[in-house]
């Protein structure tokens, strides 16, 4: 009789909750009388939250250790609990679950934290990816309905622990005859900035293979500088080559023999003394 009572006081309260309208209920206080049905989310209805604290998407790291982190959250949403959740590394076999809700125990977390430390990851591009799912439910009349949302969420990053290589092709350790030498180089990744020094002069900066000009003679030196990405530093070995310009030629001067000289100086004067010896008769 007592149970019967409180059936009857359960069916009058929802059905008062019925003729003023839906009403979201929370599952721990859930009619156990109720008709429950599953439905697919209420238009506009909030999923879950995933705060992803690390890694930072798009991020380069210089070392090859990376702490995952996150947390998801019900709050601020439509959900009333958390049901599930993984994530999947694309440096590993299988998935990981992270939360699994156990159907025997009655509590419903409204939020999950997780963390994890990934050791040894070798340079390269990662990616993550996040799922999460919660329930979430009203009532209309004596029927519950319940629903369920997913979110997910993807963090891609990359690892960048080594320094540039960089190779110096020319000049080469030898000795050039010209003053004009040309820097070619190789490096071995994407770099932000590349620099050379000559002769331990200031830094300059390289934006491609050019030329050295105007070099002295004598012994000289080059070191080429690059950072990567992450902003790693290498550095090319130091090159040392000698410029030995070859001795100018002299200027070339005309040389007269001397019985040519003669001949030329008698005729010169013959023909002087010819013109002056004319203008005398003409005189008398």
């Amino acid at each position: 009789m007592k149970k019967t009572a409180i059936t009857v006081t359960l069916i009058l309260a929802f059905l008062f909750s019925a003729l003023t309208g839906t009403q979201f209920i929370d599952l721990g206080n859930a009619n156990p009388y109720m008709y429950h049905e599953y439905v697919s989310a209420p238009l506009g209805s909030k999923p879950l939250v995933i705060s992803l604290f690390s890694p930072l998407n798009n991020s380069i790291y210089k070392v090859n250790e990376v702490t995952l982190a996150f947390n998801i959250s019900t709050q601020f949403t439509s959900l009333n609990y958390l049901l599930g959740a993984y994530y999947e590394a694309d440096w590993m076999p299988d998935n990981v679950t992270v939360y699994k809700q156990n159907t025997r125990s009655p509590e419903f977390p409204t939020d999950w934290t997780y963390t994890r430390t990934f050791n040894h990851l070798p340079d390269g591009d990662y990616s993550i990816v996040i799922t999460a799912w919660g329930g979430g439910f009203y009532a209309r009349g004596l029927t519950a309905y319940n629903f369920d949302m997913t979110t997910i969420s993807v963090v891609n990053f990359t690892i960048d622990s080594e320094i540039p290589k960089i190779s110096v092709l020319s000049p080469e350790s030898k000795t050039y005859n010209s003053s004009a030498i040309q820097l070619n180089y190789t490096i071995s990744e994407k770099a932000s900035v590349i620099k050379y020094s000559l002769d331990a002069q200031d830094n300059l900066t390289l934006y491609e293979n050019t030329n050295l000009t105007g070099l002295p003679n004598g012994m000289h030196n080059l070191t080429i500088y690059a950072w990567d990405l992450t902003g790693n530093l290498g550095s090319s070995e130091t090159t040392y080559f000698n410029v030995q310009l070859p001795e100018p030629e002299p200027e070339p001067f005309l040389v007269v023999p001397i019985a040519a000289a003669s001949a030329a100086v008698a005729v010169a004067a013959g023909a002087g003394f010819f013109v002056y010896f004319k203008k005398r008769k003409r005189q008398s």
